[in-house]
């Protein structure tokens, strides 16, 4: 399928889309990971609202999930806006010219993630969705910025991916869609069972390895045409995951640090054609 005969395909599909009503997600509590990150912070007006312009959050999507009520962590929004400050602050990024323990820097997960046009999509604005069936979703839009959404499998402690750092990652699997999108690789996921992928579906990836320092703070988004210099959506969410389960700040919450690391894990082993693509561990509480 060509890239002009999906645009249609997507297109016709839209309506409908749009047109779903969901049940709105468990809001009555939070994971522990959630409340451990929001004791950080608290309730920071100035960086929550500059969040819901960044990615692009509208009100009459998040109406009914906090975005009035944005100072409740057991709602939605402020999950969100949750998962955005983790990655807006949870790494370091340090570096000197013979070491660094980081994939790739803040600059470059949070361009990936936010909802404006740049070197890492085109643009984006962020849905919820309660469907069961996936944790996010990138959706081409015709007349409209792209959407990226995510389920109520991110945001409902009743599930094991509703933690500050899952979500986060999955902000950057599904931004990674947008550029592989801008740069004309598509499809962008394979179908599976195949090779050391275990998952049914379009959700298989090749994972590129590269040294932790090969790519300078700011270009992720460059790629050469081959697999020296070439990501896929699940490889920049592990690398992502990685990074915070081994290297962020030394205020992150360890459970926070630890449940990316068990994401990071499982998807290594579950996701990659040719895995596992890499494990992290992280640190062991004194």
């Amino acid at each position: 399928m060509t890239k002009t005969t999906l645009c249609l395909a997507l297109a016709v599909t839209l309506p409908l889309l749009s047109a779903r009503a969901d049940a709105v997600c468990n809001q009555s509590t939070a994971s522990m990971a959630d409340q451990a990150l929001w004791n950080v912070h608290g309730c920071w007006s100035a960086y929550f609202q500059w969040e819901a312009s960044a990615y692009q959050v509208r009100s009459g999507d998040w109406g009914n999930r906090g975005y009035f009520d944005a100072c409740n962590v057991n709602k939605e929004f402020a999950k969100h806006w949750n998962a955005a400050y983790l990655i807006s602050y949870g790494l370091p990024d340090y570096a000197t010219a013979t070491y660094r323990t980081q994939f790739h820097g803040t600059v470059d997960y949070q361009g990936t993630a936010v909802g404006a046009d740049n070197a890492y999509h085109d643009d984006t604005y962020q849905a919820p969705t309660d469907d069961l069936s996936i944790f996010g979703r990138w959706v081409w839009n015709a007349f409209d910025s792209n959407r990226v959404e995510t389920s109520c499998l991110l945001y409902d402690p009743a599930f094991p991916n509703a933690n500050p750092a899952s979500r986060a990652g999955d902000f950057i699997h599904e931004g990674w869609h947008g550029w592989l999108w801008a740069k004309w690789y598509w499809p962008d996921h394979q179908s599976g069972p195949r090779g050391a992928c275990t998952m049914t579906g379009n959700a298989c990836d090749y994972f590129y390895f590269h040294p932790v320092g090969q790519y300078a703070y700011g270009n992720m988004w460059f790629e050469n045409g081959t697999s020296t210099w070439f990501h896929s959506p699940n490889q920049v969410q592990v690398e992502y995951l990685c990074d915070v389960a081994t290297s962020a700040a030394s205020w992150v919450p360890l459970g926070v640090r630890q449940a990316a690391a068990a994401d990071a894990n499982q998807r290594a082993v579950a996701r990659f054609i040719n895995g596992p693509g890499i494990r992290c561990s992280a640190p062991i509480p004194l």
